[in-house]
């Protein structure tokens, strides 16, 4: 008789819960685990630009912000920082870039992210890898020095998009001491300010410099400012009256020109974005329809960080929108393939082309929604997108320079079933 370990059971129990919960308990289950996801990349993306910005890295491999977003390197203690090492300024072209510049440098890095036609690029963003194999690690400190950049860009943009979504949780956040919950109950007050002044905290540990760090996160107990720094106020293991000190110091000095700066993100609840999409050509060369059928990226759930929670929701805007949402409803065509049109000889050179990195774009508007409420402690929103223009574009580099076609949102021809 063939025994069944408790190993094996488990994972079958928890599929067992799963199916068996009510379809309500179910949509809340998996909404949380999203939540719970995002939350995670956030930090690890925090914690992979602190990395890179004070050497604590094993290997030039883990460099790389991939697009996944598994930044973390593996290393514990991320909420700490080396503060003996000089911060070092990366030079770049400003016209390479989309560069939100800080109100205050002496306090904040400019915002630098990677843009496309004018507009910030999220998505698959160039994680600035080989350029003949983009498989393979550019291991130069130009490379190096834009991911570093740029990573901090994008972390810096998604702190400051969550300040301003909050603006209203910043009129009633406490300036004068730290807010300490009321154990048993939760009072909205409280909650708001709570939560303004953690997403404060985590802006300030981000984007400031060094300057500013080692004065708000450093407990300079030796005297020769080479103390760690750390993600709380005042420090590593600094009192009460220390942490509150250095608080309300901060939000006296810098809490305003911050609020300010914020309004730049999603500034009317929406903001426009090049949204890139990898992709990959589905099944071979379809020689009677002349192309290569590719899946429209519509309901794809987009884990990359720089795309943190702002295109999770498909709402169309426009006819071909709506035309795209009711014909991906049906069974037959769930999956989205269409055809992009392809000249044979050219689709035989493509294929054959080993540095190919096949990238989809399309311009579109992400609309915040509404807070998740179920922990108000915890920032949490939904947002919704859509597009604004109904031509998307076919690339085979990760630079966007390399245009090989396009795909007409409003004459898609759909991939029948098999």
């Amino acid at each position: 008789m063939k025994i069944i370990r408790s190993k094996q059971i488990r994972p079958l129990m928890v599929m067992v819960f799963i199916l068996v919960m009510p379809q309500c308990t179910n949509a809340q289950f998996f909404k949380k685990l999203k939540k719970q996801a995002e939350e995670k990349i956030m930090k690890k993306a925090d914690k992979k630009v602190d990395d890179l910005f004070n050497g604590n890295k094993k290997s030039e491999d883990q460099e790389v912000w991939h697009q996944s977003g598994n930044v973390d390197n593996g290393s514990k203690g991320g909420n700490a920082q080396e503060a003996n090492k000089p911060e070092e300024k990366i030079l770049y072209d400003h016209s390479d870039y989309l560069v939100y510049k800080s109100p205050n440098p002496a306090a904040f890095k400019d915002i630098v992210i990677q843009k496309f036609k004018e507009l910030p690029r999220f998505g698959a963003i160039d994680s600035y890898m080989d350029r003949d194999n983009p498989k393979k690690v550019d291991l130069s400190k130009d490379a190096a020095d834009k991911r570093n950049l740029t990573g901090l860009g994008y972390s810096g943009f998604h702190h400051l998009v969550r300040i301003h979504m909050l603006k209203e949780h910043f009129k009633v956040m406490d300036r004068t001491a730290l807010t300490v919950r009321t154990k048993g109950k939760i009072i909205e007050k409280e909650a708001k300010s709570s939560l303004a002044q953690k997403v404060l905290k985590e802006f300030a540990f981000t984007m400031g410099t060094d300057a500013l760090k080692k004065e708000y996160f450093m407990n300079d107990w030796s005297g020769t400012g080479k103390s760690a720094l750390v993600r709380e106020w005042g420090g590593h293991q600094a009192d009460d009256f220390t942490e509150n000190e250095r608080y309300v110091d901060f939000v006296e000095k810098y809490l305003d020109e911050i609020l300010e700066w914020s309004s730049d993100f999603f500034s009317d609840g929406s903001q426009d974005f090049q949204l890139v999409h990898a992709i990959k050509f589905y099944g071979q060369y379809d020689f009677d329809k002349g192309g290569f059928w590719v899946q429209l990226p519509i309901e794809r759930q987009s884990m990359e960080v720089s795309s943190l929670g702002y295109f999770n929701e498909f709402s169309p805007k426009t006819s071909y929108g709506n035309q795209i949402a009711n014909t991906m409803a049906q069974v037959e065509y769930i999956n989205g393939y269409v055809l992009f049109k392809m000249d044979p000889g050219k689709a035989e050179a493509l294929i054959n082309d080993k540095s190919v990195l096949l990238q989809l774009t399309m311009k579109v508007r992400s609309v915040f929604k509404a807070f998740e409420t179920s922990n108000p402690f915890v920032y949490g929103a939904d947002y919704t997108y859509h597009f604004l223009d109904p031509t998307l574009e076919l690339y085979s580099d990760a630079l966007l320079t390399k245009k090989i076609g396009e795909i007409d949102l409003e004459n898609l021809i759909y991939k029948e079933p098999d």
